[in-house]
Parts: structure tokens; C-alpha cells; sequence
């Protein structure tokens, strides 16, 4: 009867919950100040320093041991619908309380230990950028500029421009490098130091893949779990990415401009290429939306080594696709929704205004001679 009455006020804290939460939402300077800057800082470090010598990667031991619970969970429980030991009435009832009373717990655990970071200051605040709209001819000459440092990067790494690009680091190198660029920027911006890895490498990368996952943070261990399964060139962003999370950085677009800003500052030209490949091709996958004549025509400008990249990428990506893979992308999107990411999964590409803002604030001098000619860089 007690576990009863404390299931149902278990389930009634959820909408006071939310609403507490959103109530929060209202003064980001506030969460940035007392939950980012000072609880959610040193939380995440003390899980760094407890899980981070750890080689096994306890979050998706965690994750996955979640996932298979549930599944039986539920299973028991048509089980014994089936077998008539309760009725319809009850199977209902105690379907959703159960349901309800996961979901509040679920989600006080995951605000408390993670989420706030969604309602913290903006970025353009932390690095002081004007947040500004794209124009067409803007989204032109930013391409042109990335697809410039993109092909120059990737000269740096490797002169073979016949097959898709290899590193001769091994995957324990990369986590152990991708440090180095969060050290440069914390020069400048402290809200992204960078202390304790806990970066780690996935068991079975494939099933990540096949669920179209790069990598995922898992805020109770304080973890960073990489599938490093994918092409080379696409790992240092994602570590990095995964890394920004790690140091409250939340929305989705944010996390690709810190990892973008860790791999260009990386001394290690593996990191600027995979930093700058990233950053291309979401500024290339917006200008192929509001222009396509233009994309087709700035395409040319890429070097041999380039495309032989981005054939690779598109193939490794097609050979995962499945139906499931469509409904984790739909469930995700309604995950970052619900965290007041109204853009969903398209929050990925708002890199673009902020690697705009980043390029105008610093005069990169972007706009490039309409003549280069990428077999030259």
C-alpha cells in the first residue's frame, strides 16, 4: 500500500517538475552562473575523475543493461496478461503507473544531472558574437572559404589524393590528442576548459551505426562514448563534440561549434582537417537547400582527395540504413523538442550562423577568388 501511494506521488511530481524547470528556463544567466559554472561543473568533474580511468565504458554498459531491463520489464508484464494473471484493467493501470513513475524519476535524475545546460547562457554570449542572419551570398563565400581550408587541411595530413584519407594515429591517440585544441581555447574562453577525459571508445560500434549514432554522453557516469567505427576523418569531430557536451555545452549546434573551434586550435593537423570537413558540410548541406546552383557550382572547387572523403562517408552511411535507423532519428528529434531544442535534429546545422559569426568577428577574410583551382591546394 505505501510503495502504491508513493508510485502515485512519484507520477504527480512530473508536471511540477516541468514546470519548475521551465520557471528556471526563464533566467539563463542564473543557470549559467549556479547550475553550468558551479553544480554541474563540479558533478561532472568528480564522475570524470571517478569513471575516467576506467577503460571499459561503463555509461553504455549502463545504457544498454537500461534498454534490455525495460524490454523485459514489459515483456514480463504482457506475459502475464496473456497468461490471465491480472486483467485488462489492471494491466492498464499499473502499465502507465509504472510508465509515468520511470519517467518522473528518469527525468529528475537527467535535469538535475544534465539538462539544465539547455537553458544556459548562449553561446554568442561566452565568445561574445553577434548573432546575425545568413544571407545567400554570405552562405556562398563561407563555403568557398571552408571548402578553401578543408582542401588545405587535408594537404597537410596526406599528398595521396586517390583514396579516402587514413590516419596514422591510433583510435587511443586520438582521445588522448583531442584535448590539446579544448587547451587552446580555454586561453580564451574559460567556460571551456577542459579537465579529467573520460573520452572512451564503444564495444560493438557497429549497432551505433546502425541506429545512425556517432556517439553519445552519458550524463551519470560523465562519460563521452565514442563509436569510433566510422571513416577517420570523422572522429575528431565527434570526440570533440562529445567533449563539449562533457563540459555543459548542450544544444546540439553549440556542441558542434566548440568541437569545430578544439579541432581548427588542434596542433594536430588530423584534427583541422576532420574540424573543417565538419564544418563544410553543414554549411554545403544549407547552401544545397536555399541554392542548389550555386552548391553544384562550388562542388567543382573540391580536391581530389575531397571527394574521395565524402564518396566514402556517404557509402559507409548508406550501408547502415534500415527503418530503425528512421525511428531513432524521429525519437531523437522529439527528445532535443522536448528539451525547448525546437528545431530538433535540424539544431545540428545552426552551426552555420554561429561559424558565420565567428568568421565575420575574426575578419578571416572569407570571400575567395571565384577561380581557385583545388588541384593547386
Amino acid at each position: 500500500m505505501i510503495k502504491k501511494y508513493k508510485n502515485v506521488l512519484i507520477c504527480l511530481s512530473l508536471p511540477l517538475q516541468i514546470l519548475i524547470v521551465q520557471l528556471i528556463a526563464l533566467n539563463p544567466g542564473l543557470v549559467e552562473r549556479f547550475y553550468t559554472g558551479n553544480v554541474y561543473k563540479k558533478l561532472s568533474q568528480f564522475l570524470r575523475v571517478v569513471f575516467g580511468g576506467i577503460s571499459v565504458p561503463i555509461g553504455q554498459i549502463l545504457f544498454y543493461s537500461l534498454v534490455i531491463g525495460l524490454a523485459v520489464a514489459i515483456i514480463k508484464h504482457i506475459t502475464r496478461l496473456v497468461a490471465k494473471q491480472i486483467s485488462w484493467q489492471n494491466f492498464v493501470r499499473t502499465g502507465l503507473l509504472g510508465t509515468v513513475t520511470f519517467l518522473s524519476v528518469f527525468y529528475f535524475l537527467f535535469t538535475g544531472m544534465w539538462a539544465l545546460n539547455y537553458h544556459r547562457q548562449p553561446i554568442e554570449k561566452i565568445t561574445h558574437l553577434t548573432e546575425d542572419s545568413v544571407s545567400t551570398k554570405d552562405l556562398e563565400n563561407l563555403c568557398r572559404r571552408l571548402i578553401q581550408l578543408t582542401n588545405t587541411s587535408r594537404q597537410q595530413v596526406t599528398t595521396n589524393q586517390r583514396q579516402p584519407l587514413r590516419f596514422a594515429l591510433t583510435h587511443q591517440q586520438l582521445l588522448a590528442s583531442a584535448t590539446r585544441g579544448f587547451d587552446a581555447i580555454a586561453k580564451k574562453f574559460p567556460e571551456m576548459t577542459y579537465r579529467y577525459p573520460s573520452v572512451k571508445s564503444v564495444y560493438a560500434p557497429q549497432i551505433m551505426s546502425f541506429f545512425g549514432v556517432s556517439g553519445i554522453y552519458f550524463p551519470f557516469t560523465g562519460e563521452a562514448n565514442v563509436n569510433m567505427h566510422p571513416p577517420a576523418y570523422l572522429l575528431p569531430g565527434t570526440i570533440c563534440h562529445e567533449m563539449a557536451h562533457q563540459i555543459g555545452f548542450a544544444s546540439e549546434d553549440e556542441a558542434n561549434f566548440v568541437a569545430y573551434l578544439a579541432c581548427r586550435l588542434n596542433p594536430d593537423p588530423a584534427f583541422q582537417y576532420s574540424g573543417n570537413y565538419m564544418a563544410m558540410k553543414y554549411a554545403m548541406n544549407r547552401l544545397k537547400k536555399v541554392k542548389p546552383k550555386a552548391y553544384k557550382k562550388l562542388e567543382r572547387l573540391y580536391s581530389a582527395g575531397l571527394k574521395q572523403d565524402l564518396a566514402e562517408n556517404r557509402r559507409y552511411w548508406q550501408s547502415f540504413q534500415n527503418p530503425i535507423e528512421v525511428f531513432s532519428s524521429w525519437f531523437y528529434d522529439l527528445f532535443l523538442r522536448a528539451n525547448d531544442q525546437r528545431d530538433g535534429i535540424k539544431s545540428y546545422s545552426k552551426v552555420v550562423e554561429l561559424l558565420m559569426s565567428e568568421f565575420r568577428k575574426n575578419q578571416l577574410n572569407y570571400p575567395l577568388p571565384a577561380t581557385l583551382n583545388p588541384s593547386s591546394v
